[in-house]
């Protein structure tokens, strides 16, 4: 049998491999949203621990918190949005021992009963020390360069809630003509982003924020079928986020 033949052979074998992984049950269907680490797209800062752990790691990187994979503040990575959902995350003081945030609030009411400190932290009124922190998180499909996905938690806060609400305005905004020539705001799910990163500086401190642009709208059938499939999924599920201990606290903006 010639190569040509054999490469052949090996072709169609791998094709029907593939294609008896279809339409058939995968061991998946008693896996939700509560037996996942969803991983999480961090912006890297200068003292961010995962910089002091990996030489090829810079501030101003977005890295995947359980892959590992990064992508430059240039060049950027592309996700689709699918959930949006504020909180309003308890923490206790730092250095006080306390593992984990005290709470995570659903509503803005918390924010009340606070009084915004000289680190312009917004602290709980009632002398324990704790504060609370107004983060905007975004449950998204990270799309690589062949058009395969992978799901991801993007959580924004303190100075990086400029950029999310620039990012919301964009989406909330943006119009498209359905066949009877009128325009409606479709779901948040119907384009892909682009995400990089850009430098800011306040007198003598300096960090990076988030800097997002819209791509495309989405025109494959299965990046449309994941997408809303993954919003109505996150959307029963986003109450029970729990925010990471690190990315809260040690790779914290200046301020």
């Amino acid at each position: 049998m010639n190569k040509a033949v054999a490469k052949k052979n090996n072709g169609d074998a791998a094709v029907a491999i593939m294609k008896s992984f279809e339409n058939v049950s995968t061991g998946f269907e008693d896996m939700g949203a509560d037996d996942l680490q969803l991983p999480r797209l961090k912006l890297l800062q200068a003292m961010s621990p995962e910089i002091e752990n990996d030489e090829a790691l810079r501030a101003g990187q977005i890295l995947n918190s359980v892959t590992g994979d990064s992508w430059s503040s240039d060049g950027g990575v592309k996700v689709i949005p699918c959930v949006y959902h504020k909180t309003y995350v308890e923490w206790a003081p730092q250095g006080s021992g306390t593992k984990g945030p005290v709470a995570v609030h659903q509503s803005k009411s918390v924010m009340d009963d606070t009084v915004r400190g000289e680190d312009n932290k917004f602290y709980k009124n009632d002398n324990s020390g704790n504060y609370i922190e107004e983060t905007a998180n975004y449950f998204v499909l990270i799309v690589g360069e062949k058009g395969e996905t992978s799901q991801a938690v993007i959580s924004m806060k303190s100075s990086q809630l400029t950029p999310s609400r620039n990012w919301n305005s964009k989406m909330k905004n943006l119009k498209i003509k359905n066949s009877s020539g009128v325009y409606f705001t479709p779901p948040m799910w119907s384009h892909i982003y682009t995400l990089r990163s850009e430098k800011a500086k306040n007198g003598d401190k300096t960090w990076y924020k988030w800097k997002i642009d819209v791509d495309s709208m989405l025109t494959s059938d299965s990046h449309v079928t994941e997408a809303s499939s993954f919003s109505e999924e996150m959307g029963k599920a986003k109450d029970k986020l729990v925010p990471e201990q690190d990315e809260t606290k040690s790779s914290e903006v200046p301020f």
